[in-house]
């Protein structure tokens, strides 16, 4: 069954095959990414040693056509081989990604619609290149990478990613990653004047949360609608950001919406964007879509147990990310949905042969359907709820 999803990938391995030949070497890129998505879809597998443990059996060996994998050449690969080789491998299969259910007031957006954020992995404190943070009054030294995450929200899965140690900037790695024809959707560690123009001279789209120290200059209330005010919109208005105007390198007019949280009655959501044309209440539902790659990030460190690297090269650690993207868009590919924890769940048991695809993908589809009534019926309790 597992050789279903490297049927998938066959022309970009065959590629990959021919990456730096050398006439001593017996193992190839092509071969390693195969091991790595065999320990992706099977997360017992934590670790280089039980790598070579598996491909050991030669009833493995000969249904993946592999060779053996000795830790030391699964070790000595990842710090050779290049990540950057699996990006055009990634865009393939993002392409081939189906855009998902959702709700039909960001069909207007012509924009590619990107959440971004990043999030910490815990490595061990002697990779000096992740070092993160150093506490001199405990002695202790905390190892961290961060991963840098763009979420195709359309079509529910990842679309761009980078690794680096746990200081590096997430707004500069934005800056180096931006697109025009992107409608990028941010948190407020993204609130960057000079990252916000460049995103709109580039030919994109922001929507960013606003901290609570921003400063800015109200020039014209909007008007708001009876839809507006239903989704608990508070204000919309035109402002001009920044307390000095000698240093405000987001010059043009841009759009402050405040949006009630019913949870904090005291702290609105003060949403920015240069988006003009749509309504509050639009811009609320796009800012609420955020949280997919906050839950993306949950699935990948707790559904599908990312949470040990097999190396401690930044090569290697890139390498490892990648192919964890890429076995979620094999998912998503499959079932034609949005990758969640069953169907991870049940996909690992298609890899590893314990039953038919079809079958699989069928129970997939049941779980769905059956998670997709539950939502409705809370969505019914909710909004019965709200009218009392």
């Amino acid at each position: 069954m597992g050789r279903r999803f490297i049927r998938l990938l066959d022309g970009q391995l065959l590629h990959l095959r021919g990456h730096a030949p050398h006439g001593n070497r017996s193992f190839f890129y092509d071969q390693l990414v195969v091991a790595h998505l065999l320990a992706f879809f099977n997360p017992i597998l934590a670790g280089l040693r039980k790598i070579e443990d598996v491909f050991d059996l030669p009833a493995v060996r000969k249904r993946l056509k592999m060779p053996r994998v000795p830790k030391s050449t699964l070790a000595d690969a990842q710090w050779l081989f290049d990540p950057g080789l699996l990006l055009p491998l990634f865009v393939s299969l993002k392409k081939r990604a189906n855009i998902q259910a959702h709700d039909s007031r960001l069909d207007g957006l012509t924009n590619k619609l990107l959440a971004v954020d990043g999030s910490f992995f815990a490595v061990a404190s002697r990779i000096a290149w992740a070092i993160y943070n150093h506490s001199a009054k405990n002695n202790l030294t905390q190892g961290n990478v961060r991963a840098h995450l763009h979420f195709d929200i359309l079509r529910g899965v990842p679309d761009h990613a980078t690794l680096t140690g746990g200081q590096a900037s997430e707004t500069e790695q934005l800056r180096q990653a931006l697109r025009a024809g992107c409608f990028y959707v941010m948190d407020r560690g993204f609130q960057q004047y000079q990252l916000l123009t460049d995103i709109v001279a580039l030919g994109s789209d922001f929507l960013v949360r606003l901290r609570k120290s921003a400063r800015y200059e109200n020039l014209e209330q909007r008007p708001l609608t009876a839809a507006d005010r239903a989704a608990g919109v508070l204000a919309d208005t035109l402002v001009r950001v920044g307390w000095r105007a000698t240093r405000t390198a987001l010059t043009q007019p841009v759009r402050l919406v405040e949006i009630a949280q019913p949870d904090k009655p005291a702290q609105p959501l003060r949403l920015l964007t240069n988006r003009l044309d749509l309504s509050a209440e639009t811009i609320g539902v796009i800012y609420r879509h955020r949280w997919q790659v906050e839950l993306f990030f949950r699935w990948l460190k707790c559904m599908a147990n990312f949470q040990h690297f097999y190396s401690e090269s930044p090569r290697g650690m890139t390498l490892q990310v990648y192919i964890a993207l890429i076995g979620t868009l094999l998912i998503a590919i499959e079932t034609g949905a949005r990758p969640s924890s069953y169907d991870f769940a049940l996909m690992s048991m298609a890899v590893a042969g314990l039953a038919p695809l079809e079958e699989i993908l069928a129970q997939a589809a049941k779980r769905r359907a059956e998670r997709r009534r539950a939502a409705e019926r809370q969505r019914a309790r909710g909004a019965q709820k709200n009218r009392r």
